[in-house]
């Protein structure tokens, strides 16, 4: 259920603000605001003083409720300056992914927080701004309909609609049962269960490929035994449906030191030789991605093992260097 839809914490919220701004509060003009009763009201108090810690007071000659302490502050919005700072952080990260909704929802969200906090503690957004710089990272935007209606989908637990287009330029009306949103290599995934393919137990989808979304009321249960990790965690990427293996590389101690640096993976191995280069052993789920990691690294680094990722790198290995024989 929607924040808003819940009477009791909008309460809270409208019911602490009065009594900050010093406005009188008591149990007939609050029950005439809320449109319930002075009897509801005062059990609200009540749930206020047992489960909160509030320390309200009555004033009698004064005829309204006040903190006796004043620096009291809602314990289920625990968030301090540090905290409000490490929110900011995550929001101006997000911007690295700014063909999604999700930096601007990051914003407000953080714009509320900030709005919430003591006086104290406020930090104004503009400062975080101002304090950290993000380098924009390479990504496919996604179109803001297609996020909502992979948003909606996801948190109601019903099937999804859309037109799947491929790098091919093949199109196809699919209806999955999306089981969660993966961010992998600057792109946005959805691993989503299509029942034409039942054989197929999780499926893959670029957002950025998806177009003409449409939520259904066709609800499904998500496999108990599903875990993410289960499909991506053999892998460096989004791939799955693939046997899963381990590749190993050769670093030249040129460029080592950077390469132990770098967290790939967590069931990463590395080995160090006596040279200075090291031995790095991965877990992929494709030769496309043993090899397009090997060659990123370009003469720095040879595949060693198994033969089929030796033999890939190889072919276009020397299929570049066809291309820049007449160069």
């Amino acid at each position: 259920m929607a924040f808003k839809d819940r009477p009791f914490f909008r309460r809270m919220l409208d019911f602490d603000e009065l009594m900050r701004r010093g406005r009188p509060v008591n149990a007939s003009d609050l029950a005439k605001k809320w449109e319930t009763s002075t009897k509801t009201v005062q059990r609200f108090v009540d749930e206020m003083r047992n489960q909160f810690d509030a320390p309200i007071e009555w004033k009698a000659k004064e005829g309204r409720y006040v903190y006796a302490d004043p620096n009291y502050h809602l314990p289920w919005l625990p968030v301090e300056g540090s905290d409000l700072f490490a929110i900011g952080v995550a929001m101006k990260v997000l911007q690295m992914y700014e063909g999604t909704p999700a930096a601007a929802d990051m914003k407000a969200i953080f714009k509320r927080l900030s709005e919430f906090m003591p006086p104290e503690v406020k930090i104004s957004p503009s400062s975080l701004v101002e304090k950290l710089y993000v380098q924009h990272q390479a990504g496919r935007p996604v179109a803001a309909p297609v996020w909502d209606a992979v948003a909606t989908a996801l948190r109601e637990k019903v099937a999804l609609e859309f037109e799947y287009t491929k790098p091919t330029g093949e199109h196809r009306k699919r209806t999955v049962e999306p089981y969660t949103l993966v961010l992998a290599s600057s792109d946005w995934f959805l691993l989503a269960h299509d029942p034409d393919e039942d054989d197929v137990p999780v499926k893959v989808f670029y957002l950025t490929r998806i177009s003409e979304p449409k939520v259904t009321t066709r609800r499904f249960v998500l496999p108990k035994d599903f875990r993410p990790e289960n499909y991506l965690g053999q892998s460096m990427g989004a791939y799955v449906g693939k046997k899963p293996f381990r590749f190993r590389v050769r670093v030249d101690a040129e460029i080592a030191n950077w390469v132990v640096e770098v967290h790939w993976h967590e069931k990463q191995k590395i080995e160090r030789l006596k040279d200075g280069s090291i031995e790095l052993e991965l877990p992929a789920a494709t030769l496309l991605e043993a090899r397009r990691f090997i060659l990123s690294m370009g003469k720095y680094a040879r595949a060693i093992s198994p033969d089929e990722v030796v033999a890939d790198v190889k072919e276009h290995v020397a299929a570049l260097a066809r291309a820049y024989a007449g160069t």
